[in-house]
């Protein structure tokens, strides 16, 4: 009898133990002032705080995205663009991702957004949220929640909110699970006051490439000039090159395989040029895949269509990287005026 008594107690001391542990949750009617993301799924609910003072444009992305304030390339306005997506990825012990509307990993809204990296909040902690991308950019929709904390991430990703109810739902999820929604909840009256829409966003995403671009300036000042002179239709690929569209082409874009017709000036940021196909008075010709051409040419003529015409900044690593060629120094940005004079009929 006595060892059952004991037993009792014990278990007596270990329940309240970890309820104590439990309530350094607080609940939804006790949150402190600021903007917080509820995200549903089938296993339960978590809730964020985010970091919208110090990651702004992140944050009015997803709080635009998750309300259908924002349009994607599967959604239209007024369309919810979390709710329903899955947990495509669990790296056990370290991070859940969701946010692809394909489920693999690769998919988004259909554009990307510049690194923020003045977030107030760190990887180093578990159940930090962040927007996957790569080192210079952020996938747009796709993100990740940390398991256990690992502070390298901060240097390539963005952190933008934590985790300040649902741990455990957190460690429940499963790849194959799902958000059922996601609601932003605004507390107090400075985050009430908060507006996401269109062009709120547009504000948001020009001062964070004019903000990236200074940055730039810093140490490439004749780069930075290249780019503010592209004007504010200038876009950025997940890769790091940047490009605006100075004529629209028609038809479908080449695929790989594809033996396409180019004409191209190539040039140095000083201006220098160094090659081009209107000097030598022919188009160049290549099949995209087979023939040796940069990256960075690659990555843009598949997505031209017949006509089009492009200015192209394309960084090292898309270029001749470290080593350089002929004129082309090492680690030198490329300039480039593309034209898609055609798809090669075979």
């Amino acid at each position: 009898m006595k060892r059952i008594a004991i037993g009792v107690v014990v278990f007596a001391f270990l329940a309240a133990a970890l309820g104590a542990a439990g309530s350094s949750e607080p609940k939804m009617d006790e949150l402190e002032p600021g903007l917080y993301a509820e995200i549903v799924t089938n296993r339960g609910a978590m809730v964020f705080s985010l970091d919208w003072k110090n990651a702004p444009l992140t944050v009015a992305n997803f709080a635009g995205l998750a309300e259908g304030l924002l349009p994607s390339e599967s959604t239209e306005t007024g369309e919810r663009f979390y709710d329903g997506l899955p947990i495509y990825r669990v790296a056990p012990k370290y991070a859940v991702f969701s946010g692809d509307p394909t489920g693999t990993g690769d998919g988004g809204p259909g554009y990307t957004l510049p690194r923020e990296s003045n977030a107030a909040v760190s990887a180093a902690d578990p159940g930090t949220l962040m927007m996957d991308g790569t080192a210079t950019e952020s996938s747009g929709s796709r993100f990740f929640v940390t398991v256990e904390g690992d502070d390298y991430l901060d240097r390539k990703y963005t952190p933008f909110g934590s985790l300040v109810i649902g741990m455990r739902t957190l460690k429940r999820l499963r790849e194959g699970d799902a958000i059922e929604s996601v609601e932003i909840r605004p507390v107090g009256d400075e985050a009430e006051g908060l507006t996401v829409n269109p062009a709120v966003f547009d504000r948001l995403y020009s001062d964070a490439r004019n903000a990236e671009i200074a940055a730039l300036g810093r140490s490439n000042p004749q780069l930075a000039d290249v780019l503010v002179s592209m004007g504010d239709p200038r876009r950025k690929t997940a890769s790091g090159i940047f490009y605006t569209v100075v004529s629209p082409g028609e038809g479908a874009p080449p695929t790989a395989g594809s033996r396409v017709s180019l004409h191209y000036v190539g040039a140095l940021v000083d201006g220098t040029v160094f090659d081009s196909s209107r000097v030598q008075g022919r188009t160049f010709d290549f099949t995209l895949g087979q023939d040796s051409v940069i990256p960075g040419w690659i990555e843009m003529v598949i997505d031209m269509r017949p006509g089009e015409v492009r200015q192209v900044a394309i960084p090292p690593s898309l270029a001749y990287g470290e080593q350089g060629i002929g004129p082309i120094a090492p680690n030198s940005w490329l300039l480039f005026e593309m034209e898609l004079v055609g798809v090669i009929e075979e």
